[in-house]
């Protein structure tokens, strides 16, 4: 996660806060604020996180981002209910550096709402996940030139490589620009994990 990103939430929390908006509000989103914080320092030794907890993350982090930048966006995040989501798990921390790419980057000088859509499903034994936003796409050059999105994407290879090496699975992403419209298609796809399928 860029570190930019705690400096200008808090910012914006003390902006918020001399506003004069309303206390548990204020609350909330400090609470938000906290949890990021500690999951991302605790990702650097928890392995794997169940979809209900990257879920529960990635709506805290979007809400405030949308907190730092009013009115700029929306998002979705869809589980199946056929999906356990509280006992399928995956790697921690793999989707959020592609979600700060769409905010930080797509979004930037668009006229219109950008919408983030993050979406669950499972296909044989493979996991698949699909992030899709309607910002200005690739441009014809990889958004990878960018350090800091150089940094996470190498990152994210890195530990999907070594967790196929673990697994003997054939975990990858992909990155394009969207077929079905303006912006960037991410399609992950990880093997189909349960909490009793990973030994402690």
């Amino acid at each position: 996660m860029n570190p930019h990103f705690f400096f200008n939430a808090l910012a914006s929390l003390q902006t918020y806060a001399l506003q004069g908006n309303d206390g548990k509000s204020i609350a909330s989103n400090l609470s938000k604020f906290s949890h990021i914080m500690r999951e991302t320092l605790e990702s650097t030794y928890k392995e794997y996180v169940t979809l209900e907890q990257e879920a529960d993350f990635l709506g805290e982090y979007l809400t405030l981002q949308k907190m730092r930048f009013p009115g700029k966006f929306e998002y979705s995040i869809i589980i199946p209910e056929t999906m356990d989501a509280s006992e399928l798990i995956m790697p921690s921390m793999i989707l959020q550096p592609f979600t700060e790419n769409s905010i930080e980057h797509g979004f930037s000088g668009i006229e219109t709402t950008g919408q983030i859509s993050i979406t669950f499903g499972e296909a044989g034994q493979d996991l698949l996940v699909t992030i899709s936003d309607n910002g200005k796409g690739l441009l014809n050059k990889p958004r990878e030139q960018d350090d800091h999105i150089s940094r996470a994407t190498q990152i994210i290879r890195d530990r999907i490589y070594l967790l196929n090496l673990k697994l003997k699975t054939r975990a990858g992403f992909s990155i394009a620009n969207n077929p079905d419209g303006p912006g960037v298609m991410v399609k992950i796809t990880l093997p189909l994990l349960y909490k009793t399928d990973i030994k402690r």
